[in-house]
């Protein structure tokens, strides 16, 4: 059964949010970045924990661009109407799992099953 219309534009507002608040993040933390380069007069731990900070902060950001991958294809499915189907199975995917993960690409089920695999 397809989502309803005032679910569906729900939904695309949610994820237009979560969009603006992972650009705005890597933003931010790439200013951080900048802003914390070494001007030479750090000790040795002072530089290893910044040299660890942005290793870290490197690590997030790939988290942060998967997630804006899967924002962005949840909104080209939303442009397709095909959004709210499993890719794997193709059945409708539950609203409340919409709801808590708008950019989820598989119904529970499969979603146990790719894990487990």
């Amino acid at each position: 059964m397809p989502l309803r219309a005032a679910i569906l534009e729900r939904l695309k507002e949610k994820l237009l949010e979560k969009r603006r608040a992972l650009i705005n993040t890597v933003r931010e933390k790439r200013a951080d970045n900048l802003e914390t380069g070494s001007d030479g007069t750090q000790d040795i731990a002072d530089q290893a924990t910044t040299a660890y900070t942005k290793e870290f902060l490197l690590s997030i950001s790939d988290t942060e661009r998967q997630q804006l991958k899967q924002v962005d294809a949840a909104l080209d499915k939303m442009r397709q109407k095909a959004y709210g189907q499993c890719e794997r199975c193709g059945e409708p995917i539950s609203e409340k799992r919409l709801d808590a993960l708008p950019f989820a690409r598989f119904c529970i089920a499969c979603q146990e099953e790719e894990e487990r695999s």
